[in-house]
């Protein structure tokens, strides 16, 4: 049995696989519950969406006006497509030097245009948990406790949290946006598909909502982009790269776009269609009966029905 198998199998075991009856995650990690269930309203909403790259380096101020620095990274948990925290760099302007803020996404309360407005002041922001060089490791990176900590402070209720405490686990698949883009994707025949080009994320909401892929050139599927659900993804054995259930045909009929024609991030509506073709569960559109066409274990190995 070769890595992608591998990855895939502990994935099947794990219980990871989205379907309509939600994603439970492996001993030691954290429950994640799927996203309609229990979801309050705000949960189901559609957001503003941009790309992540354009999101990365945007000037970060106060409800004050005050300037607090500029956004850094994005660190995301594709198994649940949420993003758990947003890294702000201070640059000094805190007055104690270059610090690294993580903030809670949905503290965001303004995204558009060159800056984005966050709805506490300086002080506030001064005084939260900060970013560190210890916590910037993948284990680490991961860890709810700390994630918890980040929700606690700025009065944010953990969307995790389900009969367990909040700060207990870790979660599955956690990735800085800016290592994710250009993260190559394999499939579990061992072919290479592409690299991620992009995310599209509703920050104030906390989504990825979806996560583009260039394909490889030898897939001759043109100057394309192809979207996926970030679900649709696994962590490869070795943290190297991502792997999918994927094929050159799958993914020539999948929903995509010209490279340099992007749709409406913020129209819901090719969202819709990534989710359905994949038979995912879109977080935004309430209870639905979607499933994959047959389970996971029969469509990554037939022989074995």
């Amino acid at each position: 049995m070769n890595i992608y198998r591998i990855a895939w199998a502990a994935v099947l075991a794990s219980g990871l696989v989205a379907t309509s009856t939600g994603l439970r995650a492996a001993e030691g990690k954290v429950k994640i519950q799927d996203s309609n269930i229990n979801a309050s309203a705000n949960d189901k909403t559609f957001g503003y969406v941009e790309r992540a790259d354009k999101l990365i380096g945007k000037q970060v101020r106060s409800s004050d006006d005050e300037k607090l620095g500029k956004i850094e990274n994005l660190v995301i948990d594709l198994e649940s497509g949420r993003i758990l925290y947003v890294v702000v760099g201070s640059g000094g302007i805190l007055g104690a030097g270059e610090k690294k803020i993580a903030v809670a996404p949905a503290v965001f309360s303004d995204t558009r245009g060159d800056s984005v407005r966050l709805n506490v002041d300086k002080q506030k922001f001064h005084g939260a948990p900060e970013f560190t060089k210890d916590i910037d490791k993948p284990a680490e990176r991961a860890q709810a406790g700390f994630v918890k900590n980040v929700y606690s402070y700025y009065g944010q209720s953990p969307w995790w949290q389900d009969g367990t405490p909040a700060s207990e686990g870790s979660f599955n698949n956690v990735q800085k946006a800016n290592d994710l883009i250009g993260m190559k994707v394999h499939n579990v025949s061992e072919q290479v598909m592409g690299k991620v080009e992009n995310l599209a994320v509703d920050l104030a909401g906390g989504r990825v909502v979806f996560v583009t892929l260039a394909p490889d050139r030898s897939l001759d599927l043109g100057n394309n982009l192809y979207a996926l659900p970030p679900n649709a993804l696994t962590l490869s054995a070795d943290r190297k790269f991502l792997v999918s259930d994927l094929s050159k045909e799958k993914l020539g009929t999948a929903p995509h776009f010209a490279k340099e024609s992007w749709p409406d991030l913020s129209n819901s509506a090719f969202a819709s269609q990534v989710y359905r073709f994949y038979g995912k569960q879109a977080y935004f559109e309430g209870s639905s009966s979607l499933r994959p066409t047959g389970t996971e274990k029969e469509r990554l190995y037939p022989e074995k029905k």
